[in-house]
C-alpha cells in the first residue's frame, strides 16, 4: 500500500510504517474502533470482579480491546456485568457439571444474547416446588 508516518502527538513523536493494503485497512478499523469505546466504562473493574466472582472459570489474563468491544455490547444492551458474573457463578451447568464438561467463559457469557439468558434464569439450578405440608397423620383414613 505505502508509506505512512504515524504520530504520537503525546509524546512527540514520529513512527514511520511501512503497510500492506490489508495492514492498513485493519489499522483504520482498528483506530475507528478505538474512538467508539465508551470512556466511562472501568474494564480493568469488570475484568477483577470476574475473576473474583466466577473462580470457578479460567481468569481473565489480558484485557484486549476485544473484550473491551464485548463489555461496551453488554452494557450498552442494558445488562449489568456483575448481576451476570453472580448468576454465572452460581450455575452448575455454565460451570461444567453436564454432559460436556463444558464451562462457559468471560468472552461467551457476557455477549447479549447469552446474558440474556442467564439474567432470565436459564442456566439457574432447578430448585423444586414446595409441596403443601402434610397435617395430621395420614395414615388415619385406613384405621
Amino acid at each position: 500500500m505505502g508509506k505512512f508516518e504515524l504520530r504520537d502527538l503525546e509524546h512527540n513523536t514520529v513512527l514511520d510504517l511501512e503497510l500492506t493494503a490489508e495492514q492498513f485497512v485493519e489499522l483504520k478499523r482498528f483506530l475507528k474502533d478505538l474512538k467508539k469505546l465508551p470512556a466511562n466504562i472501568d474494564y480493568r473493574f469488570i475484568v477483577k470482579q470476574y475473576n473474583s466472582i466466577c473462580k470457578n472459570l479460567l481468569p481473565i489474563q489480558r484485557l484486549t480491546l476485544d473484550r473491551k468491544r464485548i463489555i461496551a455490547r453488554c452494557i450498552k444492551a442494558g445488562f449489568d456485568p456483575i448481576e451476570i458474573f453472580q448468576k454465572t457463578a452460581q450455575s452448575s451447568f455454565l460451570n461444567g457439571k453436564n454432559k460436556e464438561n463444558w464451562h462457559a467463559n468471560f468472552d461467551w457469557i457476557l455477549e447479549p444474547k447469552h446474558a440474556l439468558k442467564i439474567v432470565e434464569g436459564n442456566y439457574s439450578p432447578i430448585t423444586p416446588a414446595p409441596s403443601a405440608p402434610i397435617t395430621g397423620n395420614p395414615f388415619d383414613e385406613y384405621g
